[in-house]
């Protein structure tokens, strides 16, 4: 991996440890004071707001990202596309919230909807800025505005969950921490828009664009169609368990592929027409990131238990197992966004939308299957779809750059094998006295992650030695030698 990428995975790793981490913190923070009901109304409020924010991108974000020789006119005539879609989008919000709150038999989701839905406006100003510091490979900036915001709204909706706002001090952590990032990106940034719109720059970005928009609003129907279905038929306090496993669970994998995947998508795209370089460099990103993610899945599946017992009150054991079970969806999923965001580079979004309509459409068949067996059932569903959508996902890589699965199992499975065992260690050990303490989780974590580089070491997993690669080429080795000097 080159220096640009290397830097660029340890800053977004750096991005995901300050604010994810903070964002873990305050979630179980809020979790203490308030009830998995509270989650529950979230979780069925969400959906209609990721909705607005795949409209809002339009799929233009990637687009510009990706153009090699992107002009000042595409730059404003997607800050303004993503502004008039953010008013249709709150508009439609508005209106509609009163019908979504009657399907599900909560007349408080009315209000909820309609004041969450201002997030909209936020984050189609920020959206552009994002832009803006991903072409420049600069996530520094994007850390820094990141961790202000989760910190800041973090503080604001523990403060407000302690003086009884209940449900309402989540809908403070959402607003404050999109409108605080946004505010430190613009002032971060350089970029200013002017009075211009391009048809021909809309035309030109949204032929690429809007497979991924289309593709994105049904990534988002289909992963929101779990709550949506254990909404309906179970209640508030089951939904809310569910969505809260989820959370915790979508706060380390998919921010870490996230961090990955936007520290190599820009530089990744420089190489599209070179095949060869092209396959060889998202071996080695596989590699890292499965190196990263498996151990951290594994290892909160074995801990989650005791931690639950320790930190959080007895309403919330009943999400243990759906934490556990997702963790096997989180250790898998890196190969499904990287494989995405190779046909992505090769500019074939077509494909990203027919992969996507196929695997939803398996998904949706196991989801109504499952739905008798409850939402344990419903999750073992979900790790089947995943594990079946590796063939179609896989068969484009092959045509395109020659990424085999078989090569892609290779590169992912001792990592997996050694996660899993370090996994069960971390739960033994923690758990072998029976007696639920600090201390003895925190025994658990260090004797897994031993044991998970050790196993590494044994088993030649090839993302040690890449990690170990890109951080003796960092700012990051400089700095600490400056530190022992």
């Amino acid at each position: 991996m080159n220096r640009k990428i290397g830097v660029g995975v340890l800053w977004n790793l750096a991005n995901l440890l300050m604010a994810k981490g903070a964002a873990t913190l305050f979630t179980l923070f809020l979790a203490f004071f308030l009830t998995p009901e509270a989650f529950g109304l979230i979780a069925m409020a969400t959906v209609v707001f990721e909705l607005a924010n795949v409209l809002i991108d339009s799929g233009l974000g990637q687009a510009l990202i990706r153009s090699s020789n992107a002009s000042a006119a595409d730059f404003d005539t997607v800050f303004y596309t993503n502004l008039m879609l953010s008013v249709l989008a709150y508009i439609a919000l508005f209106a509609g919230a009163p019908v979504f709150a009657d399907f599900y038999g909560q007349p408080e989701l009315t209000y909820l909807i309609q004041v969450m839905g201002l997030v909209v406006f936020i984050n189609a100003t920020k959206l552009i800025q994002v832009v803006v510091f991903s072409r420049d490979m600069d996530f520094k900036s994007q850390m820094k505005a990141n961790t202000c915001g989760v910190f800041i709204s973090g503080i604001l909706a523990v403060s407000a969950a302690w003086f009884g706002w209940g449900v309402w001090s989540l809908v403070v952590q959402m607003l404050g921490s999109a409108l605080v990032a946004a505010i430190v990106l613009w002032s971060l940034s350089n970029w200013r828009p002017s009075l211009q719109f391009s048809k021909e720059s809309f035309v030109r970005l949204f032929s690429f664009g809007r497979n991924l928009l289309l593709e994105g609003l049904l990534s988002v129907l289909f992963r929101n169609s779990y709550v949506l279905v254990i909404g309906r038929f179970f209640s508030a306090e089951i939904t809310g368990l569910y969505f809260f496993a989820r959370k915790i669970n979508d706060l380390i994998s998919k921010q870490l592929t996230n961090a990955v995947q936007q520290a190599t998508y820009p530089a990744l795209s420089t190489l599209q027409d070179e095949n060869e370089t092209l396959r060889h460099k998202y071996r080695q990103v596989m590699q890292l990131m499965m190196f990263l993610i498996a151990p951290i899945m594994a290892l909160v599946a074995g801990l989650s238990e005791p931690l639950f017992e320790l930190v959080l009150h007895e309403k919330w054991i009943g999400a243990v197992p759906f934490l556990q079970l997702l963790c096997v969806v989180g250790a898998i999923s890196p190969l499904h966004a990287l494989n995405i965001s190779l046909l992505n580079v090769k500019g074939r979004s077509d494909l990203v939308l027919k992969v996507g309509l196929l695997k939803k459409a398996v998904n949706l068949i196991l989801l109504l299957i499952a739905i008798p067996f409850g939402v344990i059932g419903i999750i073992v569903g979900q790790i089947i779809g995943t594990m079946l959508a590796l063939v179609p996902n896989t068969y484009f890589s092959e045509k395109l750059v020659k990424y085999t699965l078989a090569q892609q199992v290779k590169d992912i499975i001792k990592p997996l094998l050694a996660a899993a065992l370090s996994g069960i260690s971390a739960w033994y050990i923690s758990s072998v006295n029976g007696d639920v303490s600090i201390p003895e989780i925190g025994l658990g974590a260090f004797c897994g992650a031993a044991f998970y580089l050790l196993l590494s070491l044994v088993l030649r997993v090839e993302g040690l030695g890449l990690c170990w690669k890109v951080f003796r080429n960092s700012r990051f080795n400089r700095i600490f030698h400056k530190i022992q000097g």
